[in-house]
């Protein structure tokens, strides 16, 4: 077809302009059904025409994609931070379960066979949980003054770790036992974690710091806990 006559001013015959303005009412009329026919199927059924595939358009800008990629992105992340790093109470009570037990190499009446079986007696039950008959024997060790810092500090073991534990109990032996040399150490780690188990972070921070300072046993679990504090 030659398209000039109609876009460069050429004139047109009475029949070219007849023709062409019936082809321009019939598209009218045509697009005008249409309409007609998609209002009604929208209005009385519910079916509404979909855009082909290349020409819909996603309700959300670019930003708002990046948003929400971000906050999904956030909720992983802390959820992972979550579930995969202990919580504060979870290290103490960690560390309290893992508490060892100290043997016979430190008691000062090493020899006394009568001590050391009542000792080694005393570690068999503390060792299988049965903290009640270990804590009669290590008492009665302190009453005859025997095992001295070795007995306090293992009974004191038994009152942090038995099923309900009795911290007060626990701190007024380990306060009796980091006064001895040869359990000081391991008594002063202990001591702090009873402190934080009984909620007393201020003393716990200065046995922490003390341990921390002379990188003592446990300092590196100790710098753990006290930025914690």
């Amino acid at each position: 077809m030659d398209y000039k006559k109609y876009t460069e001013g050429e004139s047109l015959s009475a029949e070219e302009l007849e023709a062409m303005s019936g082809a321009l009412i019939e598209a009218k009329f045509d697009r005008e059904k249409r309409s007609a026919w998609e209002k009604r199927l929208k209005d009385e059924f519910g079916v509404a025409k979909e855009l082909p595939k290349n020409q819909r358009r996603f309700p959300f800008s670019r930003l708002a994609i990046a948003a929400v990629i971000a906050v999904v992105a956030g909720l992983i992340t802390y959820s992972i931070v979550l579930f995969s790093t202990p919580t504060y109470d979870a290290i103490v009570d960690e560390a309290i379960e893992n508490l060892i037990t100290i043997d016979t190499y430190a008691v000062v009446t090493r020899g006394d066979e009568a001590v050391d079986a009542q000792v080694s007696n005393a570690l068999n039950l503390l060792k299988t949980e049965k903290y009640e008959e270990s804590i009669v024997i290590w008492k009665a060790l302190i009453a005859e003054g025997e095992a001295k810092g070795t007995a306090e500090y293992n009974v004191a073991l038994c009152y942090l770790q038995k099923e309900s534990p009795e911290v007060e109990k626990a701190i007024e032996n380990l306060l009796k036992a980091h006064t001895v040399k040869t359990v000081q150490e391991e008594a002063n780690w202990a001591l702090a974690l009873a402190y934080l188990e009984a909620t007393d972070t201020g003393k716990a921070r200065v046995i922490l710091e003390e341990i921390i300072r002379a990188k003592a046993y446990k300092y590196k679990k100790a710098e753990v806990l006290i930025e914690s504090l």
